[in-house]
Order: structure tokens, then C-alpha cells, then sequence
């Protein structure tokens, strides 16, 4: 594991940490914890993935992903998952 990696598995770890205590937490609504719970599950598989030094693999396709996108999204799976990122990013209305 290299320096960057090293810190974003401690990142991921004290994040998934966060999502436990939200999961327990009796204030939390109803509604947003289905959403932790999948956004824990793909930090525990990035985890596992990182500790069986597969991270940053795409899982369809064998090729490494950007590591300035994993960067920002360290829960990538595949490429497909990186030219889908288009679709969510905003173009300011005004220059």
C-alpha cells in the first residue's frame, strides 16, 4: 500500500466509523439509513478490496482506474462507474 492509499483506507475507515454511529443513533430518520447502510456496505467492500490489494482495479475490465478519481470516490468499482460520473456533474449556468 503506498502513501496515498495508506490514507485513504484511513479516511474510509474513520468514515465508515461515522456511518456506524449514525446507524445506531435513535434521532436518525427512517428514511436516510437504507442510505448509510448501502454507502457502508461499499466502504466495507473498498476496505476488503484494499486489504486483498485489488483497489483501484476495475473489476469489469482488469484496467486501472484514475487514480485522481479514486481519489475524490474511493468506492469505484469498474470504468463504467467512472464515465458515469459525466452524468452528475453540473455546468454552471453562468461563466
Amino acid at each position: 500500500m503506498d502513501a496515498i492509499e495508506k490514507k485513504l483506507y484511513s479516511e474510509l475507515r474513520k468514515t465508515r466509523q461515522e456511518l456506524l454511529e449514525k446507524l445506531t443513533d435513535d434521532n436518525a430518520s427512517s428514511l436516510i439509513k437504507p442510505m448509510i447502510k448501502d454507502e457502508l456496505a461499499d466502504i466495507e467492500y473498498t476496505l476488503k478490496k484494499m486489504d486483498e490489494g485489488l483497489f483501484g482495479i476495475c473489476e469489469i475490465s482488469g484496467e486501472v482506474m484514475p487514480e485522481e478519481l479514486l481519489n475524490i470516490i474511493p468506492t469505484l468499482k469498474s470504468m463504467d462507474d467512472c464515465s458515469k460520473l459525466d452524468y452528475f456533474y453540473r455546468k454552471s449556468l453562468f461563466s
